[in-house]
Parts: C-alpha cells; sequence; structure tokens
C-alpha cells in the first residue's frame, strides 16, 4: 500500500495541498520532510503546481509519471508501482497500462537513433540516392501505421532497411492495440524523452508537434516537463535512506 503521512505532518498547508491534488506520499519523501523541511516544502509546492496545471486529466498524469518512472534509463520500481496503482484508482484499465508500458519500451531503439548522427560523420552513406523500392516501401509503410516521418530515419532506412522494418514492427504495436488515445501516447513520449536520465530533445520536440497537431496546448506540454522534473527528489529520498543505512552500522 501507499504510505499515508503521520497526522503529525498532515496539517502543513503544503502536504494539505500536494495530496489533495493526487500527490504520491513515500516513506522517503517523509524522512526528507523530517530532516529537511524547507528544502522537502519546495518540492511539494513545485509538484503541486504541475499537477495544478493545464488541462491533464487525474489519469493521463499517472500515465506520465508511470513512463518517467519505468522506462530503460530510469527504472524505479517502488514509484512505478504507486503511479500503476494511482492510475487504475484514477480509471485506468490494464489494456491502457500496458501500452503505456509498451510505448516506454520504444526508449531502446534511441541507442540507434542518436548514434547515427556519428556514425555519418564517421562513415557517411548517401542520403541523396533515390531509395530502392523495398526502400519507398517501408517508408511508405511507416508513414501510414505511425502517422508522421523524421528525417531522422533517413539514414537507418538506408543503411540497414531489415532493421528498420524491424522497428517499425515494434513500434507500431503499441499503438495497434488502440487503448491509449492518440494525444495520451505523445504524452507518454514526451515524458520518457524529456526526463533527466534520457533528455533525448529530437524525439521530445517531434512528440511536442504531434500532440498540438492532436489539440495539445502550449500549457499542457508544459505540464508534462513540469511533472517529469519531480522525479529529481530521488536523489534525496534515496540518499537520505543510504546515509541513516551508515548510521546504523
Amino acid at each position: 500500500m501507499v504510505a499515508e503521512p503521520p497526522q503529525a505532518i498532515t496539517g502543513s498547508q503544503s502536504v494539505i495541498d500536494y495530496l489533495a491534488h493526487g500527490g504520491r506520499w513515500s516513506a522517503g519523501l517523509e524522512e526528507v520532510l523530517a530532516r529537511s523541511p524547507a528544502f522537502a516544502e519546495g518540492h511539494l509546492q513545485m509538484a503541486t503546481s504541475a499537477m495544478r496545471n493545464g488541462g491533464l486529466s487525474q489519469k493521463t498524469r499517472e500515465f506520465v509519471l508511470l513512463a518517467a518512472n519505468l522506462n530503460a534509463t530510469h527504472l524505479n520500481l517502488g514509484a512505478a508501482r504507486d503511479h500503476l496503482r494511482s492510475a487504475r484508482e484514477a480509471g485506468a484499465t490494464d489494456d491502457e497500462l500496458r501500452e503505456v508500458l509498451q510505448c516506454a519500451s520504444m526508449v531502446g531503439f534511441h541507442a540507434v537513433v542518436i548514434g547515427l548522427g556519428p556514425l555519418q560523420r564517421i562513415a557517411p552513406v548517401d542520403l541523396s540516392r533515390e531509395l530502392t523500392a523495398e526502400e519507398t516501401q517501408l517508408k511508405q509503410s511507416f508513414m501510414d501505421r505511425r502517422g508522421y516521418w523524421s528525417s531522422q530515419w533517413d539514414e537507418l532506412l538506408r543503411r540497414d532497411p531489415s532493421f528498420f522494418a524491424a522497428v517499425l514492427e515494434f513500434s507500431a504495436a503499441p499503438a495497434a492495440t488502440g487503448a491509449l488515445s492518440a494525444l495520451d501516447r505523445e504524452y507518454v513520449y514526451m515524458a520518457f524523452d524529456c526526463s533527466p536520465t534520457h533528455m533525448f530533445e529530437p524525439g521530445l520536440e517531434l512528440h511536442m508537434r504531434e500532440a498540438m497537431k492532436l489539440g495539445a496546448t502550449a500549457e499542457d506540454l508544459l505540464v508534462v516537463l513540469e511533472l517529469v522534473s519531480t522525479i529529481g527528489l530521488e536523489a534525496a529520498t534515496t540518499g537520505y535512506e543510504l546515509l541513516d543505512a551508515l548510521d546504523a552500522r
């Protein structure tokens, strides 16, 4: 179960506001609040402001925080477990949650996307050559199934069409379930692209633009960024626990 704050601190206005807007309590947060109240209060105010702003539903906010906490660059299992539970409480179905987790799994092939730039400088391929019939078909299939094309795919398509075809099958699979709305899917992609453990700006801008095509406002996009920024507190929640363990020896 998610921890509940002790009565001794529930009178704090920052705690009241944080919990009222769907904030997640934890033993780690409680420890930081007890040891460094001004610092913790600042975090609570920042997190509450993020949860209060914009037009994202509680369910969508939980999708964003789940993706930020459970992609391969972060893997905070405790936080992810709590956000899974909170998303269910906000009305999420298991199919929606599975699709969030599938979308978060897309972070892996960014290793290829980010590496193509240096590879092109070291061992260039001719990006001006005409696509083969196979490559043309793959490009069209990508646009039909993913709904967009980005120049970041041009090099991979020419270098390794078979891997590109496999990436297409993998990346198109989550949306094929139809569980998430197209807009929520873009928010989930944004969540791990903007995460302080990933910071993949090309993907972030791409998904921001796609989200705006689907009706998101600049304020909504900013809320996604603000929500994800709150995972930074985990340096303190984890580190304080480690300090306590040292003192206990």
